[in-house]
């Protein structure tokens, strides 16, 4: 990242502290009014998605970046939504989600989306860079219970699991989900610009010891998955 990126970046993340910060002070983040909701464990285009739904007029999550729920780790009790309520969970692959994450220095803002709080010196020095993370053998994120525990959300509503890879061709189930127009465009699924797969050796083989089994599992779900 060039220095005038860093300069775009840090200003962005000060920005959008603001605002969280702000939200906190106003009013309860927490509550669930909107009847869509986006949630993934990131990386898997979830904030491209949320802007093509938000255009489109969907009731979805509001919020600065839609914080606390794009990532949000405890899924609702049935008691705590609206009729209605659903939610559209996309998933790829969590070696090419952190890769990402780390890629565009998100890693500490990612953390505290994750677990809604600031990580603390051990963890903060494991953040530094893509490669003290790998070194620590650690999932920071812990993106496998993030999964699980929407998988086996609380009944009340339903939770639908795409494949992001796979959105272009599940796209008229989402619609139908959604209750989106017929008419509405799939989000275009931009290609990566990097692919663990291609990282040095250290780092591919770090994030597939971290990863690989969660990779595996995600690989075995179906293009879309209701629960």
């Amino acid at each position: 990242m060039t220095r005038e990126a860093d300069q775009r970046h840090s200003r962005f993340e000060g920005s959008l502290e603001r605002k969280l910060q702000e939200s906190v002070r106003t009013s309860n983040p927490s509550t669930i009014t909107h009847t869509v909701q986006v949630t993934s464990f990131g990386g898997s285009g979830t904030t491209a998605l949320c802007e093509h739904l938000l255009d489109a007029g969907v009731d979805l999550q509001p919020g600065p970046a839609q914080w606390p729920f794009k990532h949000q780790r405890r899924p609702p009790r049935g008691d705590e939504v609206p009729e209605g309520f659903r939610v559209l969970y996309p998933v790829g692959d969590p070696r090419d989600a952190v890769l990402s994450i780390f890629g565009r220095h998100l890693q500490v803002g990612h953390y505290r989306g994750m677990h809604a709080r600031q990580p603390d010196a051990v963890v903060s020095q494991r953040l530094e860079t893509l490669e003290s993370f790998l070194a620590g053998g650690v999932d920071e994120f812990a993106l496998a219970e993030h999964l699980e525990g929407w998988l086996d959300h609380p009944r009340g509503y339903p939770v639908l699991f795409i494949r992001y890879d796979s959105l272009g061709e599940v796209w008229n189930e989402v619609r139908t989900f959604l209750g989106l127009a017929p008419d509405l465009p799939p989000l275009a699924v931009r290609t990566r610009k990097s692919d663990w797969r291609s990282s040095p050796p250290p780092v591919r083989d770090g994030l597939n010891s971290l990863y690989g089994e969660l990779a595996a599992r995600i690989d075995a779900l179906p293009a879309t998955l209701l629960v």
